[in-house]
């Protein structure tokens, strides 16, 4: 289960989506240096909750849909609640077609 909501007072209510992230991607912080020799150095700096990017894809009704259309274009950061915890984010691309909605999510940061 999804829980979208602004980060500041909303009349409108928050959006509830019935499934999961369909998918879920985040980068190491690598870093690559070539050497003198002709090879090279991985440095491993780890991963940070700030590079997940969330996607999910669902089936909203028309006051959902319209609900979560106003926060993407009235809010700059939004919290979402997923299994993982509950997160300061933005939505990068909203796409709605006759129901059919999706969302990709950039986290910033866990909350505690």
């Amino acid at each position: 289960m999804i829980s979208i909501s602004t980060t500041e007072s909303n009349t409108e209510g928050n959006v509830i989506i019935d499934s999961d992230p369909d998918y879920r991607s985040n980068k190491a912080r690598l870093a690559r240096v070539k050497t003198l020799d002709g090879g090279v150095v991985i440095n491993h700096f780890g991963t940070s909750v700030g590079d997940i990017t969330l996607i999910v894809e669902t089936e909203l009704s028309t006051s959902e849909s319209d609900k979560l259309w106003t926060i993407f274009e009235n809010s700059t950061n939004i919290l979402i609640s997923i299994m993982d915890g509950l997160f300061l984010a933005a939505i990068k691309d909203l796409k709605i077609n006759n129901g059919k909605v999706k969302i990709t999510i950039y986290i910033e940061q866990k909350e505690n």
